[in-house]
């Protein structure tokens, strides 16, 4: 909990001036919190990534197995349509229609930076997951599954565009709204949390791709906030 506060508190709160600190420019734009927990993702991907290729062996995926069984206990059966509802409404249909609503937004505001970033992170985040990682990986879905879909498993296209979508969004609200961020920030959570488990009781994906998508999504999430910042300082980097 306390990582998530600073995480927060890195990307919505004023910053000093770089004038002021040791650190660098860019990463005062950055954080050192956000800086170190992608560090700490790409360390994990690379140290344990070959965990996550194509199975060969059950109890290589021991855990993802447990943990899916595990949700399909502890969640009444009768919850069924409702989770499938939330994958299938949280999949590419509704989410490019809830970007193109949201570029038209901010075009009619003029905000031609967040749109040029929004952009790049959605339609980034889009290639690294289905044209290099998931290609790399070739990781098969588990089975059987609640909903039918095709393509690799690892990492989560769901989750990571979760992350760089509502929380790009959550921070251009909560940058303009600063009164109600964590509120902001709160339901933003909630919703990418939302879809991971939906996407894990549907058994469209294990745990660790979910896991991997959440951190994946972070890492370019970051990258699409510094560049913007670094565009606008004077909107999202304000002097204390």
């Amino acid at each position: 909990m306390a990582l998530c506060l600073k995480i927060v508190n890195s990307y919505t709160l004023p910053m000093k001036s770089s004038a002021h600190t040791s650190l660098p420019p860019w990463l005062t734009i950055v954080g050192r919190v956000p800086f170190f927990c992608c560090l700490a993702i790409v360390g994990l991907l690379i140290a344990l990534g070959h965990n996550f290729k194509e199975v060969n062996d059950l109890k290589e995926i021991a855990f993802d197995i447990a943990f899916l069984d595990f949700l399909h206990k502890v969640i009444p059966e009768a919850m069924a349509p409702f989770w499938i509802k939330v994958y299938k409404g949280t999949g590419v249909e509704l989410t490019a229609t809830m970007i193109a609503i949201t570029l038209g937004f901010l075009a009619w505001k003029r905000y031609w930076s967040e749109i040029k970033y929004l952009v790049f992170a959605t339609l980034g985040i889009l290639l690294v997951i289905d044209q290099v990682l998931k290609p790399f990986f070739n990781r098969t879905r588990p089975l059987p599954r609640l909903v039918d879909v095709d393509g690799r498993s690892f990492p989560s296209g769901h989750a990571a565009g979760g992350v760089v979508f509502y929380f790009y969004l959550a921070f251009l609200l909560a940058a303009h709204f600063p009164q109600y961020r964590w509120q902001i920030y709160l339901g933003a959570t909630l919703w990418v949390g939302f879809i991971g488990i939906a996407s894990m009781y549907c058994r469209v994906h294990w745990a660790t791709d979910i896991l991997a998508g959440y951190g994946v999504g972070f890492i370019w999430l970051t990258l699409s906030l510094f560049l913007l910042k670094r565009e606008k300082p004077d909107v999202y980097l304000k002097s204390q």
